[in-house]
């Protein structure tokens, strides 16, 4: 949890990104956080849900 926009989401869709797509890497968390951010602030009191979290994973290319 090193930026403020994993605040309120849900351990679980933080695990799943984790599990499917960012693998423990640094750098690849990153990337999904710049995207979740960016994607959180399209719209007033935009909620960073699961959702949210596969449109930002999805920026990144295909995953397993």
């Amino acid at each position: 949890m090193f930026h403020d926009v994993w605040e309120g989401a849900v351990s679980a869709d933080v695990a799943w990104v984790d599990a499917t797509v960012a693998r423990g890497n640094f750098r690849t968390w990153a990337k999904v956080t710049s995207h979740v951010y960016a994607l959180s602030r399209r719209g007033r009191d935009v909620l960073v849900d699961r959702a949210l979290m596969e449109q930002a994973c999805a920026r990144l290319g295909p995953y397993p």
